[in-house]
């Protein structure tokens, strides 16, 4: 229906409004067990500074250490670090004039984690009634894995019951969370994370997710949508890093892909992602062998940029920096690492089959990279050059089929095996869940991009009347 009114653009925005909400609700109530991602983009930066003065009950993971009376009061007060700071300036802040403390802390090797201050990370204090202190903590390192447990490291500092100090460092387990969160591709994949309070380690899962079927430095369009559950973990109210990608949506011109992480638990085999309908995600070649780079010249007729002759360009050539890593596509083996005339230093990789890829005019080559060396899908074997025939830094990739070059733009790529039998049956209801949230998460994201059309045609409205 046409708005051509003020009226009527403020129905459709109204009924669009009340449209999201329903969707909303209706997502929460098929997902209870998953928790909506802020949209607020400074959702996941650090909280600004606050100084707390009043008595405290504190936190189990933040308990009174024993040294304390539990019937005493302690006054609890909390710091960012920022830029510039020293543990003088640090202590003068959170009101803490201990002549003794600053000698323990300098002459204490225990303690010694006090001196790397990264900005934004928190130091906490307690002091009794009549301001002694009790207790220091800084969270120095707020998320890291210890024997498979996602853990929160921190220094602590306590006084002992004869005057003096004593230092050591603690481990906190994170609390597991799970975060949804959508957005549309406007100027680029990391702008849309970023807008929507995705943190940058899920946002380089998605596209290794991903990198089989889209080149994200290619392929991208304005309008381009992605939907995405996730892990995060937190500790003591505070996020400490974020975990791994349990499903994934992205429509690429038009065209949706799925992924949903899943572990079979059964002998022979390990967690991997897969379509919904349980085909693998991870084909055995990856489309692109660099992370951020862009195609200078693609497979075909062209110019040579050193002969200056027309003749047929075997491969496709990606431009980066000089010293970008270079990863192999594939599994495989080594089949030659050196010098071969307009290549430069090169490398061939051979893979199942007929297949082989090569790698040239790099700067360098990674360590351990010889003929015969086993490699893995995604493995660094060098680093982006200019040596050879070659005008500047890039990468020239080629993939052969018994031995001729073919495009590995357009070629259809094999794909690792899939599911089946009991593996597929479990994979199957296990999926579900995955599904119902990503089809909400679509229906939430086509209401809200129905209330920007509708906010559009009232300003269109506006500027007309």
């Amino acid at each position: 229906m046409p708005f051509g009114t003020k009226q009527g653009a403020a129905k459709k925005s109204d009924f669009t409004r009340r449209f999201l909400v329903v969707c909303a609700l209706g997502l929460f109530g098929a997902a209870a067990a998953v928790g909506m991602v802020s949209q607020n983009p400074q959702a996941e930066a650090a909280p600004t500074v606050r100084h707390i003065t009043e008595s405290l009950a504190l936190p189990d993971t933040f308990a009174v250490p024993a040294t304390a009376a539990h019937d005493e009061q302690l006054f609890v007060r909390e710091e960012r670090i920022q830029r510039g700071d020293s543990v003088a300036s640090m202590l003068s802040r959170l009101n803490v004039s201990d002549a003794a403390l600053q000698r323990f802390l300098v002459q204490e090797p225990a303690a010694r984690s006090i001196y790397q201050l990264y900005p934004g990370r928190a130091v906490q204090v307690a002091t009794d009634a009549s301001g002694e202190l009790r207790w220091l903590r800084y969270v120095h390192t707020p998320g890291t894995e210890n024997d498979g447990q996602v853990v929160q490291q921190l220094l602590e500092v306590l006084r002992t019951p004869e005057g003096g100090f004593q230092a050591s460092e603690q481990q906190i387990p994170a609390e597991r969370q799970v975060k949804v969160a959508m957005g549309t591709i406007r100027s680029s994949l990391f702008g849309a994370t970023d807008a929507a309070g995705v943190p940058y380690d899920v946002a380089r899962q998605m596209i290794d997710i991903l990198a089989s079927d889209i080149d994200f430095f290619r392929d991208l369009r304005t309008g381009d949508q992605f939907r995405v559950v996730y892990e995060s973990f937190t500790s003591n109210g505070m996020t400490a890093r974020s975990g791994r990608v349990l499903a994934l949506e992205f429509v690429n011109d038009g065209k949706p892909y799925q992924a949903v992480w899943f572990d079979p638990d059964t002998a022979g085999e390990s967690g991997a992602y897969y379509a919904l309908d349980g085909s693998s995600r991870r084909r055995a070649f990856l489309r692109v062998p660099l992370e951020f780079t862009r195609v200078s010249s693609g497979f075909g007729m062209r110019r040579h940029p050193v002969l200056g002759k027309y003749r047929g360009h075997k491969g496709v050539d990606y431009a980066a920096p000089t010293g970008t890593p270079i990863h192999t596509t594939a599994d495989g083996v080594v089949a030659f690492a050196g010098v071969q005339r307009g290549y430069g230093n090169v490398v061939i990789v051979e893979h199942h089959g007929n297949y082989s890829t090569l790698y040239g005019h790099m700067k360098g080559f990674a360590s351990g990279i010889k003929k015969g060396q086993k490699v893995a899908q995604g493995q660094v074997i060098g680093y982006v050059g200019s040596t050879g025939m070659a005008t500047g830094p890039h990468l020239h990739y080629e993939f052969r089929i018994a031995g001729t070059q073919v495009d590995p733009q357009s070629t259809d790529l094999p794909i690792a095996r899939s599911l089946e039998g009991k593996s597929l049956a479990k994979f199957r209801e296990y999926v579900a869940t995955y599904r119902n949230q990503l089809e909400m998460l679509a229906q939430l994201q086509k209401a809200q991009d129905g209330i920007a059309d509708a906010e559009d045609a009232v300003a269109v409205a506006r500027a007309e009347s």
